[in-house]
Parts: structure tokens; sequence; C-alpha cells
């Protein structure tokens, strides 16, 4: 277990996978009312004794530059599983702007399986086309620029329209559920298994010390009612967002590394955090929407991004997020198109079978779309 990646623990027992934390849960919670049973971890040693109070005196960018140098000089291998989105482009930035090799980047695409249902077309930003249109206008010509800028990198890029069926098909069951920490949604349940493509599973086979690097997401910002504080703060729900690592279980010569979000890089997260805060201080206006609430995506997206990335321009392509979990609007492709499949039938026969065995720890009982959200937060201000 990488525990760097945050896990679950219920009493002496501890899960990588959220789902069997809340099942153990759920059944001790039948005999013993005991609240907080499930308890998240996520790096509180470190996370917890820094002093987030004080701003580094570096810049964003020499931030970025030092996250990268440290992990070119940790690992004999780096891969970088890449989007073409803000925070994964940010990330091979941050290696080749100070000419650190990349050895390879990873992208996945899903034009098989939606190439008769999306559209590409820079007016629409649909959430429900996102994984085709953003592939083809904003992943394409980034990788272009990528290949001028470091030739010898390998981008191997892999079409898991097929693995989305077969993620439910070779279980034939339920069983799919325990091979995700918590991505019931169809796309984020497969995708990321880049095990199933053997020249992948070559790589890691070489005996090579590697890192696997994930941007994962931008830090979230939270400002109390009384508008004197200011959280930084971290959700379990998007530290599980990318399941590789259950994949690589087998490879210990694999790490997964988040950018990011990890405890290798306080400074930076520090650094992003009062960034935001500094401009919200200058345009009190936006304070409202980081109230002690989930922030809205459309708020970190359009604002934050282009405050703590200065690799990123404007003219680029992003769909708008998802509204949903497990009911993403990301696979509407799926959800609308083959409901008379067994694929189908089995995806929902596992989210009935989670919402069953997990219900004291279902966001909306009435409409299960996803578990309750675990979360972390440290003052800064």
């Amino acid at each position: 277990m990488n525990k760097k990646l945050g896990y679950y623990s219920v009493g002496l027992q501890e899960f990588d996978s959220k789902i069997k934390a809340c099942q153990l849960a759920s059944k001790v919670l039948e005999k013993i009312q005991s609240p907080n049973i499930v308890k998240w971890h996520f790096n509180d040693e470190i996370f917890s004794t820094y002093n987030w109070s004080i701003e580094p005196r570096e810049s964003l960018a020499d931030l970025y530059k030092k996250r990268a140098k440290h992990l070119r000089e940790q690992y004999d291998y780096i891969i970088i599983s890449y989007s073409g989105g803000a925070d994964s482009h940010n990330v091979v930035m941050s290696f080749l702007n100070q000419g650190l090799f990349i050895d390879e980047l990873v992208v996945t695409h899903m034009d098989k399986a939606m190439k008769d249902y999306a559209i590409v077309d820079r007016d629409d930003r649909s959430a429900k086309y996102a994984y085709y249109s953003e592939y083809h206008l904003q992943t394409l010509p980034r990788l272009e620029e990528i290949r001028l800028l470091s030739p010898t990198t390998k981008i191997r890029i892999f079409d898991v329209s097929e693995s989305v069926f077969k993620a439910f098909s070779r279980h034939m069951d339920e069983g799919w559920v325990y091979h995700v920490r918590e991505e019931l949604n169809p796309i984020d349940a497969s995708r990321y298994n880049y095990l199933q493509f053997s020249e992948f599973k070559t790589q890691l086979d070489f005996g090579k010390k590697i890192a696997i690097v994930l941007g994962v997401d931008k830090p979230i910002v939270k400002l109390d009612e009384t508008y004197n504080k200011f959280y930084l703060c971290f959700r379990d729900r998007l530290a599980n967002i990318t399941p590789i690592g259950e994949y690589a279980k087998d490879y210990t010569n694999t790490t997964i590394e988040y950018f990011y979000w990890s405890p290798d890089a306080c400074d930076l997260l520090c650094k992003q955090a009062h960034t935001i805060i500094n401009w919200l201080k200058q345009n009190p206006g936006f304070q409202k929407y980081f109230l002690n609430k989930p922030v809205s995506r459309v708020i970190s997206e359009r604002i934050l991004r282009p405050l703590i990335y200065t690799t990123w321009k404007s003219e680029w392509f992003q769909a708008n997020k998802a509204m949903f979990d497990w009911h993403s609007d990301f696979d509407a492709w799926f959800i609308e198109n083959y409901k008379n499949t067994l694929e189908y039938l089995l995806w929902k026969k596992g989210i009935f079978y989670v919402a069953r065995t997990c219900t004291p720890f279902i966001s909306n009982s009435k409409n299960p779309d996803g578990l309750v959200t675990f979360e972390k937060r440290y003052e800064i201000v």
C-alpha cells in the first residue's frame, strides 16, 4: 500500500479501497454506534506539522521546477499521465522548461466508443463530449508541441474504449467494484488500467525505478463564514480519482507520485494557496465563492487556472467539468446508448451493491451517486 496516496482505517484494519472500508464500517455500525468509525489518512503526520501560515519566498515557477527536479533525481524512469488539461500540462512543462527529460507520456482517449456520439466543436464545451472533444482540440495539439520540445520522449496513446466494457464483463458480477478505490462511473473505473496494454506492461518489467506521475487537481482553498480564516483542504474523492496504483500493485519498482498533492511538495502547495488567498484579498467580490463549502468546479477552473499556472493559455480548449459522480456527465455516451447491454446491467449491479452495503456512507440515499467525502483542512491565515 502506497500510503502517500491516502488510505482508510476502521479500527486497526487499513484499506486503500474506500469501498471496502465503508462496507466493514457499515457492518460494525449495525452493532456499535460509533461516530467517525472510518478515518481517512492523508499524510497527516507531515501536513499537520507544516507551518502553512508562512508563504514561501520562492516563486511558483521555481517550486514547480524544484518538484520536477526532485522526481527526476529520485527515479530512473519518469512516466507522466497526460490529458492535456491544465494540471498535467503544467507538470510536463515543469520538466521541459528546465531541460529535464521525460521518458514517457501516457495518453488515453475514447475515440472508438464515442466517434458516433460526440462532436468536436470549440463552441460546445458540454461535459458529455469532454473525452472526445478535449482529445482532438487540446490534447493532440499540445502533444505536437511537446514532440518538438522533447523529440525523444516516448508518447504512448491508447484507445481505452473496449476497457470500459471489459472492466464489467470480466467479472460478470459486482466484483468489479473492488478494483477501484471509489470510482464507479464507467470510464474512470477502467481507463487508468494501463497494464492492459502489453507495450506499457513490458516497460515496467525492465527493473528500473519508475515513477508514474499524476497531476490530480488544483489546491482547494476555503474561507470560513466569518470571512477571517482561510484553509487549505484535501478531499479524498479527488485523491482517489485516478486509480492507476490499483493495477500496478505487483510492480514493487513502480511508484505512483502525485506531483502537487504530495508530502514532498508542501512548499509548493503552500505557495499555491497563498497565491489564491492574496488574489481573493485583492478581489473580495469573489470571496463568497470560497466559503466553507465545496468550491464550484466552474470557479476552480476559470479563476484558479490562470492564477497558479502560467503554462496555460486562455484560448486553449477545455470542456466543462462533470456535475455528478457515479452517473458522471462524462459517461453520457455509455449511459444513454448501452442500456440494453450486459455491461450496463453489470455496472448498475455494482452501483446498487455499493449503495446497499455502504448505506451509512452514501452521500444521497434517495439517489445514490457517490460516497460521503472525507476532508482534511489546515489553517493558513
